[in-house]
């Protein structure tokens, strides 16, 4: 199982740059490990301070099990 930090605002994350960030869907948003919590508290803060009240913080949690394909519905 892996946990990761990200931002989100409404539907939609934060992808992260240097200087700057954008709205985007989760598969395009920046990923943080729990132990930069206070570096992502601090991106949060930030964006409060740009007018984004609703941005929070969110953890995913992955977990890998193998793929396996659904019985369809005429067998």
């Amino acid at each position: 199982m892996t946990e990761l930090l990200m931002i989100k605002a409404g539907e939609n994350y934060f992808r992260f740059t240097d200087k700057s960030y954008l709205q985007c869907e989760l598969s395009r948003g920046s990923v943080f490990p729990l132990d930069g919590a206070e570096e992502v508290k601090e991106l949060c803060t930030t964006l409060h301070e740009d007018g984004i009240s609703d941005a929070r913080l969110v953890k995913l949690t992955i977990v890998e099990e193998p793929y396996q394909e659904k019985a369809s519905a005429g067998s």
